[in-house]
């Protein structure tokens, strides 16, 4: 068994593990060159009893193939691949300090706090022009590699301690040349619940379905309190059809920024919310010595002497813990006329969750389309949930939708059956809607 301190292919020293799984385990550890080169990197091997499993270590060197062909500062870059004879192939990546997105989201909610959309949106944005790199690659030859990343999720999504945001884990990914490793009770590649309709089929996939994934990490990021622009994004990149989602990745980037163009320093933004809020998941700080990942910049508010970038203030964008409630009252009450246009801009970032909805609604509640909701639930299990052509959730989920007639499309992939209806939603009322899949 591997401990700390065990030292892979010559030069790699294990630090600690980072995940154990029944296939494969993830270390981080220190690369040692000549001299007094140190550099941190992240390892992937076969799990012990696995290392003679073929078919396993084909998906890793192929997985080494597909992202040494792929450059762009927001793909997690390959290092360095190696056999060895004690503990087989080697994947050597480069070590983002940091944590996933999902882990930063899990971590802000316990704490009541919620993404900012435009945070939310500026993710999304990153990850899509990942995506387009890596989705209009060419090899070597220089006919293009068409790969599919298959497994975009919150998990694969990491925000590094300086606010950068990159894609990780093409462990499932497709492209030009791979072989399609069958695995014995293998279903189809990805997880369930962020599949594109066909990937889940089993059909054929290609860029769209990663737009339809990325689709779905947007809105779970973005929660249920997002704006109608952003949700428009979310609607067309959850398409049902492929044909009616964005042409490619770069399009769908684009109308993120859009929707919601991003804050002046968004790099400095996003890394005080990790900061704040995931801060018991990220690794202790390494010395002034130690090397410093690719070319990220300081830690948001701690700026370097020498940074030509060096922010004239420290104070954070996030509060750490949200003020109280009747202090925001207050102050609204005694400089009124100014709150009216800052307020929004400080409760967007400070406020608790419940503030920023009566925010919300007291200053664009008349401008806005009278709206109602729809529960939907299903059995047995889980099932997907369509409504307007969009896919909206799984089972069971709450949409809010405007008042008027809208398409209802439920369905279980598994079991392969799908139900539809039409319901007329009336201003203020929530409807429930119960589906049975079992015949």
């Amino acid at each position: 068994m591997l401990q700390p301190g065990d030292r892979i292919g010559g030069r790699y020293v294990l630090e600690q593990r980072l995940g154990l799984g029944g296939m494969g385990e993830v270390w981080l550890a220190e690369l040692e060159g000549a001299g007094a080169f140190r550099r941190r990197v992240v390892l992937k091997m076969l799990a012990p009893e696995r290392r003679g499993d073929a078919p396993i270590a084909a998906m890793l060197a192929d997985e080494a193939r597909v992202v040494g062909a792929l450059h762009h500062p927001g793909i997690v870059a390959a290092l360095d691949y190696l056999e060895t004879e004690e503990h087989g192939p080697v994947f050597v990546l480069e070590f983002v300090d940091g944590a996933s997105l999902r882990t930063v989201l899990k971590l802000g909610r316990r704490q009541n706090a919620v993404m900012p959309e435009v945070l939310a949106a500026h993710i999304g944005a990153q990850v899509a022009h990942a995506l387009h790199a890596a989705h209009t690659a060419l090899g070597r030859d220089g006919r293009p590699l068409d790969v599919v990343h298959r497994d975009v999720t919150p998990d694969n999504v990491l925000l590094s301690r300086a606010g950068a945001v990159y894609l990780g884990d093409f462990g499932v990914a497709r492209a030009a040349g791979s072989a399609e490793i069958e695995l014995r009770d293998a279903g189809p590649k990805g997880k369930r619940g962020y599949m594109a309709p066909e990937q889940a089929r089993g059909g054929k996939v290609g860029p769209h379905a990663d737009i339809f994934s990325l689709g779905r990490v947007i809105a779970e990021a973005a929660d249920v309190d997002c704006g109608p622009a952003l949700r428009a994004v979310i609607e067309r990149a959850t398409a049902e059809d492929p044909r009616d989602r964005f042409a490619d990745a770069s399009e769908m980037a684009a109308a993120l920024l859009h929707a919601c163009p991003p804050p002046n320093d968004p790099d400095r933004a996003l890394a005080e919310w990790v900061q704040t809020y995931a801060a018991s998941a990220l690794l202790p700080a390494r010395s002034s010595a130690a090397p410093v990942p690719r070319s990220d910049p300081p830690p948001a508010g701690r700026p370097s002497a020498g940074d030509p970038r060096r922010l004239e203030r420290a104070e954070p964008l996030f509060a750490a813990v949200p003020p109280p409630r009747r202090r925001v009252l207050k102050a609204v009450a005694a400089t009124a006329a100014l709150l009216f246009l800052l307020l929004p801009v400080a409760l967007l970032f400070a406020a608790p969750r419940r503030a920023q909805r009566f925010l919300h609604t007291a200053i664009t509640g008349a401008l806005e389309p009278a709206h109602g909701r729809i529960r939907i639930t299903a059995s047995p299990g889980e099932a997907e949930v369509y409504v307007d052509g969009a896919f909206r959730g799984m089972t069971p989920v709450l949409v809010e939708v405007p008042s008027g007639n809208h398409s209802v499309r439920v369905g279980s992939v598994p079991l392969g059956r799908w139900r539809g209806m039409d319901v007329r939603v009336k201003d203020g009322i929530e409807y429930r809607v119960e589906v049975d899949l079992s015949r």
